[in-house]
């Protein structure tokens, strides 16, 4: 080579080769001696190659004290030891990341490091890249808080409506009605990315279709209802072979969402055309060539039904293994608690991962939180508010998500743990007095959120918990607790199933309909009604069906014959009064008991004489449950049921004792 430069490319890609495979050492002991000391005088600017598989470290190690790179170093170092959420090996491979890319881009300090050279590491040399991102942040290199190696790949910035257009394969003709739509779209109705982005879709493909079959077809003004109408089953036959089709292949309710979109369009098309000096006044049809009654009959009301089933059958398997996985999820929290110790990092991190578990499914079934709401929350949506009558309660701010509505949601006691228990973890890992504000970045609507104290972070990175992580999770934690659908497959739990086992225990508890409206943040009452409708129905019968098996169990199929006129007389003849052992009770047969079992203060029960001992044992045994409980201090609803209790007892005694013997035996005979 004639340069400098020249002459080290060839060293490292043939001599440097050779000296690593042991070929053609000199001293055996100091064969990297001489590019130790060439690479940290910052003479030449290695590769790669050279530095990822040298120790750098102790490369750096041997330079003098005034050296700049060795004060670059020791305050890097510093940083990188102030971070307690990893390991020292993890501290070990960040100052290599560090020390590597200096010497490689020729930085004469970390302060030069971007946020591209962490995102452009070789495969592989990344190990500790987190944390040399956290100690960056912590000596004011990065103006953000740290990232993970996920997050700093995924943000991906919004494209705007002209990119969209030029992303997706529109023939030219139509690309300036839906540029110009999806940006008059975005600033009247929703700026909502996945909703923009969706409708440019669908856009894609009809224009796509209306090239390829009807070709006259020159502007968005030439559409009829005939081209529109013959999209319909070229869209369902589209939807069919999307990843989210059925594998038998029936139709889904994905093409008529489509198909709703371009509806919508002409919709809106012909509708803005008719303003004054709209750009639309050329691009809209005659008529609107989609309507609502062309979606009516062509096979969604089948999906439909089968979406239906699918919802009822979920929400039945969830009422059933929710349960178990709760327990499971608070059962293995505890477990980790009592394992943990403060010097081994194992045992924290496997007490760091059941206590996120636990939390993350406890706050999303207490609140029946949509998980993008969940990200959202923040210390400073716990609301505290003073009743009149100088109680205090507390409320959780939904932030507007779906519907672009707020709502408040009642802290109960349950919430209430789950988030304190939260942010005393969050306090705990950053060691604050105080949850910290954070970064946090919204996948789908890519844009980042505002720093804030966000209530869900800290779980093995000083950044906020993501939506993947939810997700992800819950259907390892349903795996592990073992949870099973009615036909034997594993029950995989997904964050939306806890908005359904909110939805379901309310209404079990008889909450009113809108009031679950209002808390779970639904448009309308129709999506409760969806849950209210599975009761009346479905779950009788999956009732009768235990019941009858149960009863078959133990009776057998003897049971269930016909009975012969003999046992109906026999039968019939104890039915205008039935002996309760106690008491004889006069209502007729078939009369519905409004008081359940609880007979003895019914004014059809006529206690027998014969039970007046049994009676005063009762009597004397209540009693002394009734003081022992007002000494206790026992709740007052409590202490009621037990006064009313020895009120029925004292009743049947005196009822009892005032019958005479001659109508006692009479009774009883005629029982017997």
């Amino acid at each position: 080579g004639n340069t400098l430069g020249e002459r080290w490319y060839e060293f490292e890609q043939r001599v440097w080769l050779a000296w690593r495979a042991g070929r053609d050492r000199g001293i055996a002991s100091r064969w990297s001696l001489g590019v130790r000391a060439i690479v940290t005088a910052r003479v030449v600017r290695p590769s790669w190659s050279l530095v990822g598989g040298a120790r750098v470290g102790q490369w750096t190690a041997r330079l003098h004290p005034d050296d700049a790179l060795a004060h670059e170093i020791s305050t890097l170092r510093q940083a990188i030891d102030a971070v307690t959420w990893v390991s020292s090996r993890a501290h070990m491979l960040a100052l290599q990341i560090a020390i590597r890319l200096m010497l490689v881009r020729g930085y004469e300090s970390y302060r030069q490091i971007t946020e591209q050279d962490l995102k452009t590491l070789p495969r592989g040399a990344a190990k500790g890249c987190n944390v040399l991102d956290a100690a960056l942040c912590t000596l004011g290199v990065f103006d953000r808080t740290p990232q993970r190696g996920t997050e700093r790949h995924r943000r991906r910035a919004r494209r705007t409506p002209e990119q969209l257009v030029d992303l997706w394969d529109i023939p030219e003709r139509f690309r300036d009605v839906t540029r110009l739509y999806l940006q008059t779209y975005a600033a009247r109705v929703s700026d909502a990315y996945h909703t923009v982005w969706a409708k440019g879709m669908v856009l894609a493909r009809f224009w796509r279709f209306i090239d390829e079959r009807y070709p006259e077809v020159r502007s968005s003004a030439d559409v009829l209802p005939a081209h529109a109408r013959a999209f319909i089953p070229y869209m369902i036959e589209e939807a069919r072979n999307s990843t989210r089709s059925r594998a038998d292949g029936e139709v889904g309710t994905t093409a008529h969402a489509w198909l709703v979109y371009l509806r919508v369009f002409f919709s809106d098309l012909c509708t803005w055309a008719t303003e004054e000096d709209s750009p639309f006044a050329t691009m809209a049809p005659r008529t609107i060539p989609l309507t609502r009654r062309d979606l009516v009959g062509i096979g969604f009301e089948k999906a439909r039904r089968r979406q239906e089933a699918w919802l009822t059958a979920t929400v039945l398997d969830l009422e059933r293994e929710m349960p178990n996985i709760r327990a499971y999820a608070f059962r293995r929290w505890q477990e980790s608690k009592d394992a943990m110790s403060a010097e081994d990092l194992r045992s924290r991190t496997k007490y760091v991962e059941a206590f996120w578990d636990w939390a993350l499914l406890e706050l999303l079934v207490q609140s029946g939180l949509r998980i993008e709401e969940a990200c959202e929350l923040t210390t400073l949506d716990i609301l505290r508010r003073n009743m009149p009558d100088g109680r205090v309660y507390y409320m959780l701010h939904v932030k507007p998500s779906k519907y672009d509505r707020a709502r408040v949601v009642p802290i109960g006691d349950g919430l209430g743990r789950v988030i304190a228990e939260i942010i005393r973890q969050v306090k705990r890992f950053y060691d604050a007095d105080a949850v910290p504000e954070c970064d946090h970045w919204d996948h789908n609507e890519k844009r980042p959120w505002p720093r804030a104290p966000y209530l869900l972070q800290g779980r093995k990175h000083p950044s906020a918990i993501g939506v993947t992580t939810i997700r992800d999770r819950l259907a390892a934690l349903s795996r592990a607790a073992g949870a099973r659908r009615a036909d034997g497959t594993p029950l995989s739990l997904h964050p939306h199933d806890c908005r359904r086992v909110f939805a379901s225990e309310h209404l079990n508890s008889n909450t009113p309909v809108h009031v679950i409206q209002a808390l779970l943040g639904h448009a309308t009452i129709d999506t409760v009604m969806v849950y209210a409708k599975l009761y009346p129905t479905r779950l009788v019968e999956e009732y009768r069906q235990a019941v009858r098996a149960a009863f078959m169990a133990v009776h057998g199929e003897e049971s269930l014959r016909n009975p012969t006129p003999e046992e109906w007389a026999a039968f019939s003849t104890g039915c205008s009064m039935r002996d309760m052992g106690t008491h004889i009770c006069a209502l007729p047969t078939g009369e519905h008991c409004p008081r359940g079992l609880v007979c003895l203060g019914c004014v059809h029960a006529q206690p027998k004489k014969s039970a007046v001992p049994l009676f005063r044992r009762m009597l004397a045994s209540h009693e002394r449950a009734l003081a022992m409980a007002k000494t206790r201090g026992e709740p007052a609803g409590q202490i009621a049921a037990r006064e009313m209790e020895v009120a029925r007892l004292q009743t049947a005694l005196r009822r009892a004792d005032e019958l005479s013997d001659d109508v006692a035996a009479a009774i009883e005979g005629a029982v017997g």
